[in-house]
């Protein structure tokens, strides 16, 4: 079967094309045969070496977002269904996994990082990784569930999100900045978006702004800084006395200063985020069987054209790139 391989770190000379031996069945896992992948700015930057984490094994497939149909009957999913891939790897005994905190398991990581993820024509992986997903909830959408949707759900929690306050989202127009929003304004909040694409009105934004042009007596309950150190300082300026800003993403640095006068005297709560619990998927889908979403999507390549689309994905500035498989 086919699949996308980086064979050493570094750079998308080392991306091939290879023909890999079909996984063989244990029990307790599942085969799955991809149809959608989402490529995120973690998959750009693993393949050009710039991802965080450690990468293994090599030659490595990555690939952290798939939907898919099970081939094999399991103990909950059946032959047919059709499936999204919780993307933690845990070991469910450690005190965060029995405590519902799996996105946190000392012993785990990011299933496409850590292991060979999803950018090929079938995966093996365990059962309980395996999610069912609802039929009303079209494929684009499933396919941006385990990060973009859960990635912004489970901050929105950690922020203590809830109807009548109001947040501001940095890169409201981004994978999860768009969801983000959507999920916020379904939950009662007023939604405001620091970007300059003024169609993420359309995904429940009410009013954009420019980073330097946000009032400076205006504050938020929440604030959301997906994009790093860049923005932290115009991102904490415009928080509520009392309120939250949450962070999950470094694109434009890892790096900052703080005045800590200003976090006590104010009393902000800076709270860090990563990825989403599997029972914070499983409300999600709840909250998705029952009402409409949106994704743009900027185009759809085939597996065996991923190296154009890491090219195109460099210079697209709306929408989604998908890989069809």
């Amino acid at each position: 079967m086919l699949a996308a391989r980086i064979h050493s770190p570094g750079g998308i000379e080392n991306l091939k094309l290879d023909n890999i031996e079909e996984p063989e069945i244990n029990d307790g896992e599942i085969l799955v045969k991809i149809k959608l992948a989402g490529f995120n700015p973690l998959e750009y930057n693993l393949i050009n070496g710039k991802v965080v984490y450690s990468v293994k094994p090599f030659p490595h497939i990555p690939g952290s977002e798939v939907l898919g149909e099970v081939l094999n009957d399991g103990r909950m999913v059946k032959k047919g269904d059709r499936v999204i891939i919780y993307n933690r790897i845990f070991d469910g005994n450690c005190d965060l996994c029995l405590s519902g905190r799996e996105n946190l398991c000392y012993n785990g990581g990011l299933w496409g990082v850590i292991t060979n993820g999803g950018l090929t024509e079938k995966i093996l992986i365990s059962e309980r990784n395996v999610v069912k997903i609802p039929e009303s909830i079209p494929d684009d959408i499933a396919v941006s569930i385990p990060i973009g949707a859960l990635t912004a759900y489970h901050a929105l929690r950690k922020a203590n999100a809830s109807a009548g306050k109001s947040i501001l989202i940095y890169g409201a127009s981004g994978n999860t900045g768009i969801f983000a929003a959507q999920i916020a304004r379904i939950m009662g909040l007023r939604v405001y978006g620091v970007s300059r694409k003024t169609w993420v009105k359309d995904y429940g934004v009410l009013k954009t702004f420019l980073m330097d042009d946000i009032p400076e007596t205006m504050s938020f309950d929440i604030v959301v800084n997906s994009l790093g150190s860049r923005f932290w300082e115009s991102s904490i300026s415009h928080v509520k006395q009392g309120g939250s800003l949450v962070s999950f993403g470094v694109l434009t640095g890892r790096e900052t200063t703080l005045d800590i006068a200003t976090l006590y005297t104010r009393e902000i709560q800076i709270v860090g985020s990563t990825g989403g619990t599997r029972n914070d998927l499983m409300e999600l889908l709840k909250i998705m069987e029952t009402n409409q979403f949106r994704v743009p999507v900027a185009k759809k390549f085939k597996l065996e054209e991923i190296k154009d689309a890491i090219s195109y994905y460099e210079t697209v500035r709306d929408g989604r790139v998908l890989i069809e498989i």
